[in-house]
This record gives structure tokens, sequence and C-alpha cells, in this order.
């Protein structure tokens, strides 16, 4: 046999010998991460061993049928094995969204972890590509939050979690026990709460599973990514205050949900962490001592959450886009929807101001009102859960239209949002109540042949009622 025979395939030995090692001495992922050597495993053994640690959360995983925010009907691509294959794809030799979001949640730590700046930013798009400066930031963040090793392993554990609730087969368990529907987050609590996911949990220490169950818990009833996408309302961050005393419960939710954010397009892209880019990054970095400041009562929940949205504006007036005021109710709509549509440029946050400035009177007037109920004081305050994905769709397919064409497909759905908010006046002796409306069925009529054409297709959307 030639020698450059021999040196290859010695080579191709040595490299499965490495990828197998780990699964030869029998160590599990919960030992290599308490022994802090995760950053010894290539991505390939580490997301194996993911699979093995916890293959029942896969299983519900599996089950998951994410539809909403798609991609172009191009062949998803990855970065493992050599052959740009997708987690799942890698594992399961088929694509099962959720996994794919789910295991590049976990290799954004390993990444972030590891240093390693190109393969977490692979992909991302040029214009807004994460920065070395922001990564190392994020970076240091993790690393303060992280001071051990059972640390970590909470964290990946909260990962794993997160998205379960997505499970139809766990959604029906909770219904059938409660005969409510509620959101995924609301399904992972209760589900804990009537005894599901002991294993997972049981590998923590006492007091990180302590941790890990009051971060479930301000989970069901915060969702921090609605915050920075200006998508919940004030009222929604009194339940924070559950977190007082223990900043440490506080500090890994808060990471969980960045590196949720950073596999969030693992579905159409699983070859980094393409949604964390530099704008979104810089938003949950700014809002994290915002949110602590909550937690020690040195900001009211309103005053918290419009230092957030005044955040969103200092990065579009950074981008020359013009000054905009949370004291202005027209302004402060205006930041809401920005948030709401992950606007980051300021071409972008130009199209979505004609937009708004000119929708009809009446239409403008009912949006602004809607947008600046807090929930706090007796009104009834709606979110149009997963409005900004719907924006995200809105936007994908019209990517390649004119501007003209971009605003009359942002006024319908500015429309939409008028029409879908109800009477939110304060009603004496009426508490108050913060509602969900899932709108995530405009879609439908997005993805339309006409809908270019035409976005007063939208019109016929039933606005939805409230889902809680």
């Amino acid at each position: 046999m030639p020698t450059n025979n021999i040196r290859q395939t010695v080579d191709e030995i040595i490299d499965w010998l490495k990828k197998v090692s780990c699964f030869d001495d029998g160590l599990e992922l919960t030992e290599i991460i308490r022994r802090g050597e995760l950053a010894t495993l290539t991505d390939e053994v580490a997301v194996q061993l993911l699979y093995r640690q916890f293959k029942h959360e896969f299983i519900r995983l599996k089950r998951v049928n994410y539809t909403l925010e798609q991609g172009d009907g191009d062949p998803l691509k990855g970065s493992l094995d050599g052959k740009a294959l997708t987690p799942s794809q890698f594992l399961f030799g088929q694509d099962f969204a959720e996994i794919n979001r789910t295991v590049v949640n976990f290799l954004s730590l390993k990444w972030l972890l590891e240093d390693k700046y190109q393969a977490f930013t692979a992909h991302q798009p040029g214009v807004v590509k994460l920065s070395e400066t922001t990564f190392r930031r994020f970076r240091d963040l993790a690393r303060d939050i992280l001071k051990t090793t059972d640390d970590i392993l909470a964290l990946v554990v909260s990962l794993i979690l997160g998205d379960v609730g997505k499970d139809p087969v766990l959604e029906r368990f909770v219904h059938r026990k409660d005969g409510k529907k509620p959101n995924h987050d609301q399904v992972l609590a209760r589900a804990i709460e009537l005894g599901r996911f002991q294993k997972p949990l049981n590998l923590l220490s006492d007091n990180k599973r302590e941790e890990v169950l009051l971060g479930v818990q301000v989970g069901a009833k915060l969702n921090i990514p609605q915050l920075t996408q200006g998508e919940n309302v004030p009222g929604s961050l009194e339940s924070i205050l559950m977190l007082r005393g223990n900043p440490q419960a506080f500090n890994l939710k808060y990471l969980e949900i960045m590196l949720d954010v950073s596999g969030a397009g693992a579905h159409v892209d699983a070859r980094g962490a393409v949604r964390m880019i530099e704008p979104v990054c810089q938003s949950f970095l700014s809002a994290y001592p915002v949110l602590m400041n909550v937690i020690t009562e040195k900001l009211s929940v309103r005053d918290a959450y419009n230092t957030v949205l005044q955040n969103r504006g200092q990065l579009l007036a950074d981008q020359g886009f013009h000054a905009l005021s949370t004291n202005n109710r027209g302004d402060r709509a205006f930041l809401r929807l920005c948030a709401m549509g992950r606007v980051a440029d300021k071409h972008l946050a130009e199209l979505f101001e004609k937009a708004f400035i000119d929708l009809p009177q009446s239409t403008r007037e009912d949006l602004v009102s809607g947008l600046n109920v807090d929930g706090c004081n007796g009104e009834d305050a709606v979110i149009l859960y997963y409005m900004p994905a719907i924006f995200a769709e809105a936007l994908r397919v019209t990517r390649t239209a004119s501007d003209i064409k971009k605003v009359q497909v942002l006024q319908s759905l500015m429309s939409l949002m008028a029409r879908t908010y109800s009477d939110t006046k304060p009603v004496d002796g009426h508490p108050g109540a913060i509602l969900e409306r899932d709108v995530s069925g405009a879609k439908d009529y997005i993805r339309r042949d006409g809908f270019i054409d035409d976005p007063t297709i939208l019109d016929q959307c039933v606005p939805p009622v409230a889902t809680c």
C-alpha cells in the first residue's frame, strides 16, 4: 500500500478513536462536565453524549411540529461530521426542527466557553454580525455566571428542558389535568409540578435544582425574550420579583435565554448561532443590569421596561436614525413595533416608520393605545403572542419586493395588531389582567401566493381571542 494511503488510514483511525474514546470509558456527559472537560470534546462527541444523556427529552422534542418561521425551501445545513450535517441529521438521519434548535443552544454554550468566535458567528448576516467585542462581553458574562462546573451542568439541564413544553403529548397531559391550554413555558412548569422530568433534575445538586426550578417558575410567567422584543408589557415583569434573594437563579435563567435565542434559527440554518447577532446581543446585555435593578428594587417595572425600549432606540440612533423617547406615546409604541420587528438598521426603521405614520388615523390611534397599556393599573393588557415571528415571516416573503410593497405589507400587519387589541381602559372593580392572544394564524395568509400583490388579504384574518 502506498505510504500516503497508510498515513491517511492511520489518521482516520486516530480521528475515530478520539470520537469514541468517551464512550469506551463509559463516561456520561454529566461526569465530563463536572470534571471540567466539556471543552475537550469535539462537537460531534458532545452532541452524541447530549443525546445519550437526555434520550427521553429528545423524544419529546422530536414530536414538536415547528411551522411558524420557515426557510426558503433550501436544504438545511449544519456543521457536523465534516459533511455539513445538522444535529438531527447527524443523530437521526433526518431533520427535526426543535432538535436542531435545542442542540445548537447547547453548542452555542460550548463555543462560547471555548472562545470559538468563528464557530459561534458562522453564517450570520455581515451587516449585523456579532462583533468580536460584543462576543467577548457575552463570554465574560457567561464566565462570571458559571463559577462552577455544577453551574454549567444546571445550565445544560435548563437548555434541554427549555422547549420540551412544546411536546403535543405533554400539552395534552397538562390539558387533561387542568382543562387549560397554557403556553409551552407554563406546560413545562406544570408538568414538573405533576412529577415529570425528575430524572434530568436529579442530575443536579439540591441547591442547583432549586435554582433551575425557580427559573422555570419565573419563565412560566415572564418571557424575557418577549421583553427584549417589546412583545410583553411592564406588568409581565412583576413575576421577576420572585427571584429576590436568589441572584444566581436569575443569572442562570438569563444565560439560558440568551443561548436559547442563539440557537433559535437552527431550524433554517444550524451552522452557528445565527440569531445572536450584534443588535440582539447588545439588547440582552443592556437589559441584564436593568432587570437586576428590578430584583434589587432599584427600578420599578415600568421604568425598567422603558429603559429596555430606550436602549433599543439608542441602537437605532447609533445607526443614524432620529432620536425617540419613551415619554412620547407615539414614539414608545413605535419602539415596541421596532423591537417586535427585530429592526436593526436605519433603512428598515425608516420603512417601519413610513408604514406607521401612513396608517389611517383611527387605526394608528388604536395601535398606539394598545401598545401603551402596561397591565399594572387595573387595565387589561394584551400580548400578541408570536407577533415577532409574524413580522419575520412577512419580511422573509417580501425580501425581494420593492420598498413601497414592504411598507404596504407592514401596514397590513400593524392593522391586524390594532384590530386584535381590545378595549383596555380601566374598569372600576376590575383588577385587570394580562391576556395573550396567539396571532400565529396570520402566517397562513402571509404565505398565500397573492399576499405580496394584495396585502389586504390579511384583513380576512379573524383577530384571536385571549389564550390565557
